[in-house]
């Protein structure tokens, strides 16, 4: 008889970090998966953006929000179409690699999504 691992992967809300909950868990030998914090309010192609922006912001000083708000939408109009294009090349990719590796897992485990 073949036995496949049972995975848990969860979001780290507090529920799910609970001690009752991993201790549930652990007695019934899931094997956790953690995946990173994220938040909803940025897209993953946002985090190509972020390097340069910083590097050109960092240097300003700023009294009012609508002076960050042009500066930075004049940065975004100075870059070039193939920067963009770099940056969901890099979505693109990553994004195959979770597929696979998330295909790969599905094939050797059953996986509980909570």
């Amino acid at each position: 008889m073949v036995t496949k691992k049972v995975l848990f992967l969860h979001n780290n809300a507090p529920a799910h970090r609970a001690l009752a909950t991993q201790k549930k868990l652990a007695y019934l030998r899931f094997q956790c998966l953690d995946h990173p914090p994220y938040s909803l309010d940025l897209a993953p192609l946002n985090y190509h953006l972020f390097p340069g922006l910083k590097k050109q912001l960092n240097v300003c000083h700023f009294s009012f929000d609508m002076e960050v708000i042009a500066a930075v939408e004049t940065w975004l109009d100075r870059q070039h179409s193939d920067f963009f294009l770099s940056g969901l090349q890099k979505l693109e990719q990553g994004l195959r690699s979770v597929l696979s590796f998330v295909g790969s897992v599905l094939n050797k485990s059953r996986v509980w999504l909570l």
